[in-house]
């Protein structure tokens, strides 16, 4: 009977994903306090955006603007960090 392949990751998909993360965490920690705490609050605890809202003491509106900054900021960040290793 053959061996079935395996639907985890493999040793380089790990480390792959880790490298990503270990960026991502850079990246956050120069975002803005209040962008990095929509960002994470938003999309990583998945908290809704009332909640965030409310842990950043400001206006839903607000709580939204600041997780689509953060988000975008992020985005430029890791598409130039992703630009530079490829040059």
């Amino acid at each position: 009977m053959p061996d079935r392949a395996s639907a985890a990751p493999g040793p380089a998909e790990r480390a792959e994903t880790g490298d990503l993360g270990d960026r991502l965490a850079g990246l956050l920690a120069e975002l803005p306090v209040a962008q990095r705490t929509a960002v994470v609050l938003r999309h990583v605890v998945d908290l809704p955006v009332a909640e965030v809202a409310a842990v950043l003491a400001c206006s839903e509106g607000t709580a939204r603007s600041h997780a689509a900054r953060g988000l975008a900021a992020l985005r430029i960040r890791l598409t130039a960090d992703t630009t530079e290793e490829t040059a």
